[in-house]
C-alpha cells in the first residue's frame, strides 16, 4: 500500500478505481486572411459561451443557491471583461491570428498573469479564465465537452475547471482528486456545494490509473491499493471517535 497525502476539500470518505481525466487538446490553425471574419467569429462565440454560462447559472441556482451559482455570472462578466476582448481582438486584428489561437493565447496571458500574484484567492482565478476560454473555443470549434465515465470512479487531473464540476456524472463519480488546484478556487466552492468528496495536491503519477484507492477527507491521506484489513481499521478508528457513523468501505 502507497499512502500520498494532500489538502482535503470535504470531510468524506470513499473509495474507488483511479480514473485519469485528460481534456482533449484541439488542433487550433494559426493564422488567417481575413481577419474581420475571425473578430465576427470571436463575438459569435463569445456570445453563445455567455448563454451557456446562464444557463449554468440557472441550473446551479436551482440545485445549491444563489452564492454558489454567482460563480457562473463571473464568468460572464470575465467573458465580456474589456482588456480580455481588447486582447483578443488585438491579436485578431494587429497579427493576423485565427480567432482559435487568439483566445488561446489571451488565455495563457491573463492565467499567467492571475498565477503570478500574491494573493492565494487571486492566483485561484487563473482557472476562471482557462474555463471561459476553453468555452469559446469550443463554440468556435463546434465542440462538446462529454464527461463520460464507464464505471463508478475516483477522477484524477492536475486540476478541475468550475464548469467540468457541473458536467460530470453524479451517479458514478465518487470522488475527485487533483495534483495541483486549490482550496479557494471556485471549483473547491462548487466542490463543497455538491457534497462532492475532493482532496486537491496529491502527487499522483498515470501508474496510478486503474488502481484501487480509499480517499480520507479527514486527513487528507489517500491509499493506493489498500487491504481489506487496513479498510476495516480506518473504519473502526473513526466509528471509535464518532465520526462518521454509518461508515462501511470495500475494495471496488
Amino acid at each position: 500500500m502507497q499512502v500520498l497525502t494532500g489538502k482535503a476539500i470535504m470531510e468524506q470518505i470513499v473509495a474507488g478505481r483511479l480514473c485519469f481525466y485528460r481534456r482533449p487538446a484541439p488542433q487550433i490553425q494559426l493564422y488567417t486572411h481575413d481577419w474581420r471574419q475571425e473578430i465576427n467569429r470571436f463575438h459569435r462565440a463569445q456570445q453563445t459561451a455567455i448563454l451557456e454560462l446562464t444557463t449554468l447559472y440557472h441550473r446551479a441556482l436551482n440545485q445549491v443557491g444563489e452564492g454558489v451559482a454567482s460563480i457562473f455570472l463571473i464568468h460572464g462578466m470575465l467573458l465580456e471583461d474589456h482588456d480580455y476582448v481588447e486582447t483578443v481582438r488585438g491579436l485578431i486584428n494587429g497579427q493576423g491570428a485565427t480567432a482559435e489561437y487568439a483566445v488561446q493565447m489571451a488565455e495563457i496571458s491573463f492565467a499567467a498573469a492571475f498565477t503570478a500574484m500574491d494573493s492565494p484567492y487571486m492566483r485561484a482565478r487563473a482557472a476562471d479564465i482557462r474555463d471561459i476560454s476553453q468555452r469559446v473555443l469550443r463554440a468556435l470549434m463546434g465542440g462538446r465537452q462529454i464527461l463520460l465515465m464507464d464505471e463508478p470512479a475516483i477522477l484524477v487531473s492536475d486540476d478541475y475547471l468550475p464548469s467540468e464540476v457541473m458536467d460530470f456524472d453524479q451517479r458514478r463519480l465518487l470522488g475527485l482528486i487533483t495534483r495541483k488546484g486549490s482550496l479557494d478556487s471556485h471549483t473547491a466552492m462548487l466542490v463543497r456545494a455538491y457534497h462532492i468528496p475532493a482532496i486537491v495536491e496529491v502527487p499522483l503519477t498515470p501508474r496510478c490509473e486503474g488502481r484501487p484507492a480509499l480517499m480520507d477527507g479527514y486527513t487528507g491521506n489517500v491509499y493506493i491499493d489498500p487491504e481489506q484489513e487496513q479498510l476495516d481499521q480506518l473504519r473502526e478508528l473513526y466509528q471509535a471517535n464518532g465520526r462518521p457513523k454509518g461508515l462501511a468501505l470495500s475494495v471496488r
